[in-house]
C-alpha cells in the first residue's frame, strides 16, 4: 500500500506475484481474501481515500457500516447482509459505523472477464443485498486450493454470483421507474421509430441524466445504442425471414436511405445485409 504522491490517496496495489497460467487463460485471477476481519467501531471515520488496482466484493455478515464513494460523492449506510462492491480507481472510504463494528468475508480480484462484466453493467460499485449467509467462504476456499480444476470452480463461482447481485439489484429497482417499462415496449414494438434521449426522458418524466443513469442500469446499455442495436438485430431477423429489398428493409427500421442502412448494419453486425441474407441462404440449402 502507498500514497499517491499528487493527491495523498491511498493505493492498494495488484500483487507482483501469484497469478498462474490458468488464470491468464481464463481471464480472471481471485487475488487473495480475507475472512473474520473486524474492525474497531465507528472506523469509517478515520478511514483514508483510497483506491485499489482491482476489484473487491466485501460482504458485511455482522456489524453496521458506511460507504462513501468519491464519484458523485454518495455515502451510503451499511447493514448486515450487504455487500460493498469497488471497481478498480474508484476512490472510496469504508467501514463501521453508527457505534458498530464492521465484520466482513473480502475477496478481491482482477482480469479481462471481470472486466468484461463491468463493461456490461454487472459489475458497479456500490452496495447490494447479499444475506447473512456468508457466500464468499466456499469461493475462498476453493481460490485456496492449487488444483487447477479448483481455480476454474473458484471463477465460476464468483462470476455466478456477480450475476445474482445484479440480477438481484434490477428486480428490486424496476418498481422505481415503471414508466420505464412502458418507453421499452414502445420502443420494442415500434422498431422503425427513432427515439432521441430527450423523448424517452419526457416519456418517463425523468431528465435527460436521470434517464441516462436508469436506462443503463436496466438495461446495461446506452438509450441510444439499445435502439440502434435493437432495430439492427430485428433488421438481420428480417433479411432472413424475408425477401424484400434492401431498401424496403432499410425504410421497414427507419433508415432515410439504403447506403446509411447498409454502413451502420456491417458496423455492428460485421458483414453488409446482402453477405448476411446469403449466409443464412447457403445455410438452409439455398430455400
Amino acid at each position: 500500500m502507498i500514497n499517491d504522491k499528487k493527491t495523498d490517496i491511498q493505493i492498494h496495489s495488484l500483487p507482483d506475484t501469484g497469478m498462474r497460467e490458468i488464470h491468464r487463460q481464463y481471464g480472471l485471477w481471485i487475488i487473495r481474501g480475507s475472512v473474520s476481519g473486524k474492525t474497531p467501531p465507528d472506523s469509517f471515520e478515520n478511514c483514508p481515500e483510497r483506491y485499489f488496482q482491482f476489484y473487491s466484493i466485501s460482504h458485511m455478515y455482522d456489524g453496521g457500516g458506511r460507504l462513501w464513494l468519491k464519484d458523485g460523492d454518495r455515502t451510503t449506510d451499511i447493514y448486515p447482509g450487504d455487500c460493498v462492491i469497488v471497481t478498480p480507481h474508484a476512490v472510496n472510504r469504508y467501514g463501521g459505523a453508527r457505534g458498530k463494528s464492521y465484520c466482513e468475508d473480502c475477496l478481491n480480484f482482477c482480469g479481462p472477464a471481470a472486466d468484461m462484466l463491468m463493461r456490461s453493467g454487472v459489475i458497479l460499485n456500490g452496495v447490494f443485498h447479499l444475506g447473512k449467509v456468508r457466500r464468499l467462504l466456499p469461493i475462498l476456499e476453493l481460490a485456496a486450493d492449487p488444483a487447477v480444476s479448483s481455480q476454474i470452480q473458484a471463477n465460476l463461482e464468483l462470476q455466478k454470483l456477480l450475476v445474482e447481485i445484479y440480477l438481484a439489484k434490477n428486480s428490486t429497482r424496476q418498481p422505481e421507474y415503471p414508466l420505464l417499462d412502458e418507453l421499452l415496449d414502445e420502443i420494442r414494438e415500434h422498431p422503425e421509430k427513432w427515439w432521441s434521449v430527450r423523448d424517452m426522458a419526457e416519456m418517463c418524466n425523468l431528465s435527460i441524466d436521470q434517464l441516462r443513469r436508469v436506462f443503463f442500469q436496466r438495461t446495461g446499455v446506452k438509450p441510444k445504442i439499445y435502439v440502434d442495436r435493437l432495430k439492427l438485430n430485428r433488421a438481420a431477423e428480417y433479411l432472413v425471414s424475408s425477401k424484400r429489398p434492401i431498401s424496403e428493409v432499410a425504410e421497414r427500421f427507419g433508415y432515410r436511405d439504403q447506403y446509411h442502412f447498409s454502413r451502420r448494419f456491417k458496423s455492428v453486425i460485421g458483414v453488409s445485409p446482402q453477405r448476411y441474407r446469403n449466409s443464412f441462404t447457403l445455410l438452409q440449402g439455398g430455400k
